[in-house]
């Protein structure tokens, strides 16, 4: 199962590394990019791969500091859980142990 997850994810980013080459050959007029401080003239498909760095760059970030400590904690709540559901078990044996 492992193998074949990892075949579909090779061939999915070959499809589209082999897009990027292809989008990068097509779109190489220049354009003109207005920053805060100046302009600069770049190729059209390096702007747009760089953007999309920049927006891949942003989802890992909130991926790390906003979602990841957000399942550290849903993972110690539900161990949590587990050990108080083990705590009322023992207690409910317990007492049906003294009812008698």
């Amino acid at each position: 199962m492992f193998w074949i997850k990892f075949i579909l994810i090779a061939a999915i980013l070959l499809v589209v590394l082999l897009l990027g080459v292809e989008f990068s050959t097509l779109h190489t007029d220049p354009v003109t990019v207005n920053y805060l401080l100046g302009a600069t003239v770049l190729p059209l498909s390096l702007v747009v791969v760089c953007a999309f760095a920049a927006g891949v760059l942003v989802t890992a970030l909130i991926g790390v500091f906003v979602v990841l400590p957000l399942r550290w904690q849903v993972a110690q709540l539900r161990q949590s859980i587990s050990g108080k559901e083990q705590e009322i078990n023992l207690l409910i044996r317990k007492a049906g142990r003294e009812m008698r």
